[in-house]
């Protein structure tokens, strides 16, 4: 054996070698890298590789409200490990996981999850998108996001439960308005947008929590709304703390109820979007009196499948006596001089949405209409209500806003925009007006998708073309929403129909979460006159004063 070791170790020795030998003939020599001075930026590079990522400027989690129990007696530390005398546990409080993107302008948001879930619900859905806590970050919102006392890492409790193990699945996909199940298979109910296939099943049932209070086990489902609101009263008081803002408490289902008590122990709830909850606050009771006391403005969000007339959905009669009860608030609410509105998403064209509408293929158009409600209602904290500038006297000649808007957020900021400018608006109108059934994207029959799966569809018939005084605007400013990457197409109509020689023309863009993208250059191209601009996107509720330190930022002269 001794004379084995340095006979292997020389063998070895000689097979590394070898092996270098052999990479050094068969890659091309490199040049030395001089390392001693920084790479030189050059003009223009992109320093950001991903334009479009979601920069987040902090992040971190905390512990809100809870109590402290104690036992009697002494504790007996040399018998440490066992003795429970004398001793304490911190309990009944929530867990908070945050997040403060880095373009920090809206007021922060407040999420409650519902019956069996924790935030996970918010943060992603079943088939792996962006979930709302991601959507509302992109469009300026810090976004705390609670697990409710004695629930997922609250889970620490004062009262002690037992976990069931009886299967459920079936019955919550049913109470959830997904579908039901038939003939040993999941349902699912007509025009649905929940994602579909297995795996995403798989998933949406692994985001169901136990509650470590709850005697499951023998059909106990009782939660104590009062221990859940004081924690998320506590966590909306140290959110003023930390941003000095007050918040928009989101709850969903079972969290509405505390929801809706949480204002009984807090002052700083800007306003309340509650998405489907289980109830509304009776009109005579104290929670009803809080929130007409502290004026906060409410809202509900209901789904699709609800009402007597869904005899197929065996959960829709439930729903819309709960639904109702939103109703009766709403009518005495704003009777009383409060703000309440209650919004059924079919009524304004967004259809198949079930329980779970936050996790729904459609997910990011309904947290744009929940964005437009906030920035209607809700504004921001007069503490930090960001001051719109003043637009500069423009020696320019005249401004023309031109903009299709599918849904109205490029509209909103191209009067933005001309109100900055002192500029006149064109709006962009096929003959054959979008429906939201046409918009639906996720249709593979739809309108949109057949478009752009054959350009030959996008040329249509515009109810106008002809600008009155054209030839008087040396300033264009050009706006659509993002449609695959590139901008809508009844403005490639606009473009090709009308002569930019002479003027400045400038592309902006709204949409969620894409950029402006080859738009505007492929636009300039198709128009092949004026002298294009490089163009600005705009998330899609972009808050004024933002778009206007843009156009200022122009220097028009």
């Amino acid at each position: 054996m001794k004379k084995t070791k340095p006979i292997s170790a020389l063998l070895l020795a000689a097979a590394m070698l070898l092996s270098l030998l052999a990479g050094c003939a068969g890659t091309p020599s490199q040049p030395a890298v001089d390392n001693s001075t920084p790479p030189t930026i050059q003009p223009n590079e992109p320093v950001n590789p991903y334009p479009d990522a979601l920069v987040i400027a902090e992040q971190g989690m905390f512990s809100a409200g809870g109590t402290v129990l104690t036992s009697d007696g002494t504790f007996d530390v040399s018998n440490y490990y066992v003795s429970r005398e004398g001793s304490t546990s911190h309990v009944d409080h929530a867990n908070v996981f945050y997040q403060i993107p880095a373009e920090a302008n809206g007021l922060p948001m407040v999420f409650l999850h519902g019956y069996g879930q924790s935030r996970m619900g918010w943060m992603t859905t079943p088939d792996g998108r962006p979930g709302w806590s991601d959507l509302f970050l992109r469009m300026g919102h810090s976004v705390f996001l609670i697990d409710q006392p004695r629930r997922g890492e609250a889970g620490q409790t004062s009262v002690a439960g037992t976990i069931s193990t009886e299967p459920s699945d079936q019955t919550w996909y049913t109470q959830f308005r997904i579908g039901t199940y038939l003939d040993n298979e999941f349902t699912r109910n007509e025009g649905s947008q929940f994602p579909a296939g297995e795996d995403v099943l798989d998933q949406f049932f692994r985001q169901m929590t136990p509650d470590t209070a709850m005697d499951a086990a023998n059909g106990d489902q009782n939660i104590d709304m009062t221990v859940v609101a004081q924690a998320v009263a506590a966590t909306i008081d140290e959110v003023y703390a930390r941003t000095g803002k007050d918040s928009i408490l989101v709850t969903h289902s079972q969290g509405g109820m505390p929801g809706w008590e949480t204002a009984r122990y807090t002052d700083h709830i800007a306003a309340i979007v509650a998405i489907e909850p289980g109830m509304a606050p009776m009109v005579d009771s104290e929670d009803y009196a809080a929130l007409l006391e502290k004026n906060i403005p409410v809202t509900f969000y209901y789904g699709d499948y609800i009402g007597q007339e869904f005899t197929d959905v065996p959960a829709a009669g439930m729903w819309g006596m709960m639904a109702s009860s939103a109703d009766t608030f709403t009518e005495a609410y704003t009777a009383a001089g409060g703000n309440s509105t209650v919004v059924h998403l079919p009524e304004e064209g967004i259809t198949g949405n079930d329980h779970f509408m936050f996790q729904d293929l459609n997910n990011d158009v309904i947290a744009e209409h929940v964005e437009a409600w906030i920035q209607s209602n809700a504004g921001v904290s007069n503490s930090t209500a960001p001051q719109v500038p003043a637009a500069p006297e423009s020696e320019n000649g005249k401004t023309l806003v031109v903009y299709y808007s599918a849904t109205g957020s490029t509209e909103a900021v191209a009067e933005y925009i001309a109100n900055a400018t002192d500029g006149d608006t064109f709006a962009i109108t096929p003959s054959e007006p979008y429906s939201s059934a046409d918009l639906n994207w996720t249709d593979s029959e739809s309108r949109v998708s057949r478009e752009h799966d054959d350009p030959a569809l996008r040329t249509m018939e515009l109810a106008e073309t002809t600008v009155d005084g054209w030839e008087d605007y040396d300033t264009v400013f050009i706006g659509y929403p993002i449609w695959w990457g590139i901008a809508a197409w009844p403005v490639d109509n606009f473009v090709s129909a009308n002569d930019f020689t002479g003027k400045t023309v400038i592309p902006f863009a709204t949409s969620s979460s894409s950029g402006l993208g080859e738009s505007g250059e492929l636009l300039a191209e198709l128009a092949g006159t004026g002298d294009w601009q490089e163009g600005q996107r705009f998330r899609s509720s972009v808050a004024e004063a933002d778009v206007v330190e843009w156009v200022n930022g122009l220097n028009l002269k």
